[in-house]
């Protein structure tokens, strides 16, 4: 190879090595991880053998896998937290970024990093097979026999918002929840509205119809490590697959409804 071209080569391989993007700054290079926190019906769902995750779907789980493939980061890999609240912990984390329906509050912001809003997540009301009429207000929700799962939102919105003049029940899981109206305990449950919306679809002979939702304005995002360098990454590749429409397909193949679009009791 003469000089010249032999000195050409050289340089446009120099440059196009400076002009190529760093990989992602993720715990382990290639891979994403990703914190879950199963069973969430619609979101994520599938067979766990203790942390790890052996078998996952749902809309939270192939929009983890729509990111890493924005950020350019070739393998995702699904670790599980039995407990929720394990994802929230203050400190290091051995996954990139978690998602589990978590909500944005100050409280939690204290203790995380957040991304951008993906999905919002207003309380929803689902009342019982053959209830004769549909409450169309919170006054009317006042004389129901309401339920909802202990230190949730929706139990917050029981006592703060809607004031029921029967005591409601608060009790300890989903599926305690979603048996309590299957077997006419309750009246209503109030919980996530995205969340009621998969179990209303699923089983739509078990329960009566979504009448609506409370206002809490309420939004689902990313958790992140505090200060975590994926951040800013994260947000720009979330923003393109909210501008070009992916996650809205992601969220009709896996809830459904819209639910920000149900009626506001007020």
């Amino acid at each position: 190879m003469k000089p010249l071209l032999a000195a050409l080569v050289v340089a446009a391989a120099l440059s196009a090595t400076a002009g190529a993007a760093e990989p992602p700054p993720t715990k382990t290079p290639g891979v994403l991880t990703v914190g879950l926190a199963m069973p969430a019906a619609g979101f994520q769902v599938g067979a766990v053998r203790g942390r790890k995750v052996v078998l996952a779907k749902g809309l939270e789980i192939d929009l983890a896998r729509v990111l890493a493939r924005r950020l350019g980061v070739p393998q995702v890999r699904f670790v599980n937290e039995r407990l929720f609240s394990t994802l929230l912990n203050p400190g290091p984390k051995d996954w990139d970024l978690a998602l589990a329906e978590i909500s944005i509050t100050a409280p939690r912001a204290k203790r995380v990093d957040f991304s951008a809003p993906y999905l919002s997540a207003d309380q929803g009301v689902l009342v019982r097979r053959s209830f004769t009429s549909d409450p169309k207000s919170i006054a009317a929700l006042r004389t129901l026999q309401l339920c909802a799962e202990r230190a949730t939102t929706g139990a917050q919105s029981l006592v703060k918002t809607i004031k029921p003049r029967r005591k409601p029940l608060l009790l300890s899981d989903p599926s305690s929840l979603s048996y309590a109206l299957f077997t006419k305990r309750c009246d209503a449950i109030v919980a996530d509205a995205p969340t009621l919306a998969v179990l209303r679809r699923q089983a739509p002979d078990r329960y009566g119809p979504l009448v609506g939702r409370i206002v809490t304005r309420e939004k689902y995002a990313i958790a992140l490590e505090k200060g975590s360098a994926l951040r800013p990454l994260v947000d720009r590749a979330l923003r393109g697959v909210i501008r070009d429409g992916t996650l809205e397909t992601l969220r009709r193949r896996w809830l459904g409804v819209d639910t920000a679009k149900l009626r506001a009791l007020r």
